[in-house]
């Protein structure tokens, strides 16, 4: 009897540890989601971005009339203190006049500690 008893209170600590967990994965993401300051370039720019446990992704746009070849986003990871952890970059590929594109980066270790993030988007024009 106390074999199943113990069986069933590790079995409900279980559950509960998963649901705590799941809802402040939820939060956490839910939370994140965030748009970003416009820059001085507005020609292209990070419409919003999303940050998950170990993911951050989003979408960006060319305002330009011209296109833009090999566009790079580079993601500034902060702390609270806005002290830079690390730099990341991903390729988006070409973005023509008006064209806007998703992006995922998997977020390195050293920097999911990261509570503020600053964009750059650098392309080459044509």
């Amino acid at each position: 009897m106390h074999t199943r008893r113990g069986a069933l209170v590790s079995l409900s600590f279980g559950i509960s540890l998963a649901l705590v967990v799941l809802v402040a994965a939820s939060a956490h993401a839910a939370k994140a989601v965030n748009k970003p300051p416009t820059g001085k370039n507005r020609d292209l720019a990070v419409l919003e971005y999303e940050r998950w446990i170990d993911t951050l992704k989003g979408n960006v746009k060319n305002f330009s009339k011209a296109s833009a070849r090999d566009v790079t986003i580079v993601v500034r990871f902060l702390d609270k203190k806005k002290k830079v952890l690390g730099v990341q970059r991903v390729s988006v590929g070409d973005l023509r006049s008006g064209d806007q594109s998703s992006w995922t980066m998997a977020i390195e270790e050293r920097n999911r500690k990261a509570t503020n993030y600053q964009f750059e988007v650098h392309a080459i024009w044509q």
